[in-house]
């Protein structure tokens, strides 16, 4: 297939979101030779709309459909990576067979669950964290403190304008006294987590040494739309590709799709056709 008649096969398919389009044969160049596909994808922002209140967010059927057919495939693992608290996104995702990594990669569940030791063992302080922010923003309109076990996420997005800087002060001041938790930011939230070097990126690492077999070569795909997203772009920077959702130029993720809506019509094309080139050779691509 030449480069010319990849932007054909592209353009025939309405569902192919613009950047998919224009980097199609560098996708299917990277799919080929290989021996299967690790697809890991993040939940908010990329297999769900942003929604106003944790709660609230949900993936459409049809992109729950596009997951079910993609993991179906043989030689293919998918497995969604959040900072939300492993139990709440595998009941959000509801499609069985799937590996996850919730809290930030601190849970992981392939084969069975594991929580990361450092993790479990500041429990009690998250707690403590917990109780103290409760009361300290109990008087801001909108902003929510989201216990999430290991970690803490506090959300402003429904915070007015002006009372935003009350609520970062407070998360803020409550971290800087204690050397046992970090802070790290996203879109609309402040995230406390352990003071443990683990983040989106290791979790990436765990599941491609649990998930791939060590005598196989396979592609690993990460699909993100946030800061902490930036973690796991990074490490598959040689080795995956690494798709941003946004259109924010702060990133390391080499292709980039605009929305939830994109990243399922990625996912259909996965399913129905990009798999097809694992294993093929350069010279013999199915078409």
């Amino acid at each position: 297939m030449t480069e010319e008649d990849s932007t054909t096969e592209a353009d025939a398919d309405p569902e192919l979101p613009e950047p998919l389009r224009e980097h199609l044969y560098a996708v299917v160049s990277a799919l080929v030779g290989h021996d299967g596909l690790l697809v890991a994808l993040d939940f908010d922002g990329t297999l769900a709309a942003i929604a106003d209140t944790p709660g609230a967010a949900a993936i459409p059927d049809a992109t729950r459909e596009a997951i079910e057919a993609l993991a179906a495939e043989p030689n293919v693992e998918v497995a969604v990576v959040s900072g939300r608290e492993l139990s709440d996104l595998r009941d959000r995702v509801g499609i069985p067979g799937l590996s996850y990594a919730g809290n930030h990669g601190f849970e992981i569940h392939t084969d069975e669950y594991v929580l990361h030791p450092e993790a479990r063992a500041a429990e009690e302080t998250i707690a403590k964290i917990r109780d103290r922010l409760v009361g300290d923003l109990a008087d801001v309109e909108g902003a929510t403190v989201e216990d999430k076990g290991v970690t803490l996420t506090v959300h402003h997005r429904l915070v007015d304008e002006p009372d935003v800087p009350a609520v970062v002060d407070a998360v803020e001041s409550v971290v800087a006294e204690r050397e046992d938790v970090r802070l790290t930011t996203g879109k609309d939230v402040l995230e406390i987590r352990p003071d443990v070097e683990w983040d989106k990126g290791e979790a990436v690492r765990q599941l491609e040494a649990e998930l791939v077999p060590e005598s196989e070569d396979w592609l690993p795909a990460y699909v993100g739309d946030d800061t902490t997203d930036e973690a796991a772009f990074a490490v598959l920077a040689d080795h995956g590709l690494a798709v941003k959702v946004g259109d924010d130029p702060d990133t390391v993720a080499r292709y980039r799709v605009a929305d939830p809506e994109a990243v399922r019509a990625v996912l259909d094309w996965l399913g129905s056709y990009g798999t097809s080139f694992l294993a093929a050779e350069d010279s013999d691509f199915p078409v």
